[in-house]
């Protein structure tokens, strides 16, 4: 728009001339076209400066951005400074747990030794026998069920026995 008005100026002064713009404070055509020339170089700075005000906007986004990638780099930063904390004392608890268990198994090879156990000869059950064991110790266990019961009979009747005798003296 304005490339035309420049484009245009002697035009444009001639029909502000003959419209009778005189009166209006426009006395010559020169001082139509300074005028002109005037609000055309305003426009050119008003463009230059909203080209400029653009790009400072851009330039803020990108600024908002980058601040914004920086606050995330840092938290993760953070996060990766926790994590290595807790790596840090998970591999602790670790080694401890580790050392926990070379000791046990140290103690208890030891603890076998002293009560006479020989390690390297020692026998691990077969299934069928353990299956054998196992019904040796439930026909084993039955029969003392058995046995407790046959126990509270004979409890039962020395009991009613006593009873019995302290009865028959009282008549």
């Amino acid at each position: 728009m304005l490339k035309k008005v420049k484009d245009n100026l002697g035009l444009i002064a001639t029909a502000i001339a003959l419209m009778g713009s005189v009166g209006a404070g426009l006395s010559t055509a020169a001082d139509i076209v300074n005028t002109l020339q005037g609000i055309d170089d305003r426009m050119n700075q008003v463009e230059i400066d909203f080209a400029m005000l653009k790009e400072s906007t851009f330039v803020q986004n990108d600024i908002a951005v980058l601040y914004e990638k920086i606050q995330q780099l840092e938290m993760a930063a953070q996060n990766v400074g926790r994590f290595n904390e807790e790596m840090a004392a998970l591999q602790t608890n670790l080694m401890n747990l580790e050392q926990n268990y070379y000791d046990l198994k140290f103690d208890t090879e030891q603890s076998l030794r002293d009560s006479g156990f020989d390690l390297d000869r020692y026998y691990l059950l077969e299934k069928w026998e353990y299956q054998d064991l196992n019904d040796s110790m439930t026909r084993i266990q039955t029969q003392i069920e058995s046995v407790n019961q046959n126990i509270w009979q004979i409890d039962d009747l020395k009991n009613r026995l006593a009873w019995l005798e302290a009865n028959n003296h009282n008549h």
